[in-house]
């Protein structure tokens, strides 16, 4: 049952509920949120997909995604890469996929406000992010993922690298709220790893072909010398079309479109960045989800007919932040919402 608005939105009340109801329709029993039914989730889809629900007022469910991660969390503190209903799909531990899910756990302490429930879950993502911040390099950089051994893999991703950076600042502000050392050494692992995307200091892979790599560190809040506007569009970006995921691909999808126009309002591009997600109604379905993807010149939908979960959260999260003051960073502007 929708819970009605809480807070403005870009999508009218209709659109917000039809796409929360979407969303909430994916969730397993177990509180997991798949990519599709039937399909693997990830902790950074999965807590995405919570955050949406949370934001829309669809409390009970974003506290079984909660639950869900508490029950899933390894006891090095991390998770796997991919999971299915019946367990692990892909054993690796990916640092992003670990720390992202300390936002989600800030954002519904702040909701709820109740010590006593949220401190299980504060514990649970303060280990994640501890597990990541100890594999943290001499030159800033943390590498993309961690064997189950715990051995680090060899190269660092500028994309995952800036998500980790904003999931710092939230765990830092997580412990000045309950009250927990450790503020101090996640806003210092935080500028290490600033310093290391910003000057590309670390073994990052080469992934400038990738759209994402380019608004990343804009969502993050990490200073580029050139702005957005003058250095993606016009390789990423087609009005009629969205945001291409690759940049000789003629894939567009609607998490990138979503999550560029967040970029951009965090830029201050405030016509950009509405222009951007106004176009996002081409992906959208009668049900309320969002097209994964959409191929160029046909429009045929790739994969065919695919409605994902991390597509509809995604433009649900831009609706909100695109509809209020922007922070430094996108997780700080969800947590002003609930200030």
């Amino acid at each position: 049952m929708g819970t009605g608005r809480i807070f403005e939105s870009m999508l009218d009340d209709a659109e917000l509920e039809s796409s929360l109801d979407f969303l909430a329709s994916l969730q397993l029993k177990s509180g997991m949120v798949p990519w599709f039914p039937g399909g693997r989730a990830d902790p950074w889809n999965h807590a995405e997909a919570a955050l949406a629900l949370a934001v829309g007022g669809r409390m009970d469910e974003a506290i079984a995604g909660l639950r869900w991660l508490l029950d899933a969390q390894n006891g090095d503190g991390t998770w796997c890469h991919f999971y299915l209903s019946n367990g692990v799909a892909e054993p690796r531990r990916d640092t992003n996929t670990c720390c992202y899910p300390v936002l989600l756990v800030s954002l519904i302490d702040r909701a709820v406000d109740d010590r006593k429930l949220m401190e299980p879950y504060v514990d649970m993502a303060l280990r994640a992010v501890n597990r990541v911040v100890a594999s943290q390099r001499a030159d800033g950089s943390i590498p993309w993922a961690l064997e189950p051994s715990g051995e680090p893999y060899p190269t660092s991703l500028v994309a995952a690298s800036s998500s980790i950076c904003d999931s710092l600042q939230i765990a830092a502000k997580l412990c000045e709220r309950f009250g927990i050392n450790g503020s101090k050494r996640y806003l210092d692992a935080m500028e290490l790893l600033r310093k290391s995307v910003r000057f590309r200091r670390g073994p990052y892979a080469d992934t400038s072909g990738w759209a994402m790599d380019h608004y990343y560190p804009a969502i993050a809040g990490i200073p580029e010398s050139i702005p957005l506007s003058d250095q993606f569009l016009d390789r990423f970006y087609e009005p009629d079309w969205g945001v291409r995921c690759l940049e000789r691909n003629a894939w567009f999808t609607s998490a990138e479109t979503a999550e560029a126009a967040m970029a951009l309002h965090i830029e201050g591009e405030e016509a950009l960045a509405k222009e951007m997600f106004l176009g996002l109604g081409r992906f959208r379905g009668d049900n309320g989800g969002y097209l994964t993807g959409v191929v160029s010149p046909t429009g045929g939908s790739f994969p065919l007919f695919e409605q994902s979960s991390y597509s509809v959260a995604a433009v649900v999260l831009a609706g909100f932040v695109l509809s209020t003051t922007a922070g430094k960073s996108m997780g700080t502007t969800l947590l002003h919402l609930f200030a």
